[in-house]
């Protein structure tokens, strides 16, 4: 499902990220996540939703029509071929859902840590804190 070269595009993307802040509706953890899928895959699990919100309560709304994050990666995902795997099996370029303080939010592992959007760009959580965090691989 992912392309070939998906690890290079993986450092990549990472790298471009590290420093962009979080912002609702263009680099939100929602967005984050869509936005590895789309680079690893070509596919956009979010093209319907970008533009669509710019805050806080534009995002909870889009989320409580989905059915929160957890249901919004499985029934999205689903379509491209996204699967749940145990949190013991993840592995570099999986999704992961993570509660960092302020609600469930989507990272990317990276093997031992999982990469997040935050107020000042990326942070890096050690992924042994997460023991049942659901994940997906495509």
């Amino acid at each position: 499902m992912k392309a070939d070269n998906w690890p290079i595009l993986l450092a990549q993307f990472i790298e471009q990220r590290r420093h962009v802040p979080f912002a609702w509706g263009t680099n939100d953890c929602c967005l984050f996540g869509a936005d590895w899928v789309l680079r690893a895959t070509s596919k956009d699990l979010a093209a319907d939703l970008r533009g669509r919100y710019g805050s806080a309560l534009g995002a909870a709304r889009i989320l409580g029509r989905c059915g929160g994050v957890r249901s919004l990666i499985k029934n999205r995902g689903e379509q491209i071929g996204i699967q749940s795997v145990p949190s013991r099996s993840i592995q570099r370029g999986d999704l992961v859902v993570a509660d960092m303080g302020r609600g469930e939010s989507i990272g990317i592992s990276l093997g031992n840590v999982a990469a997040f959007v935050s107020r000042d760009g990326l942070i890096f959580a050690p992924f042994d804190f997460q023991i049942n965090a659901p994940c997906w691989r495509f």
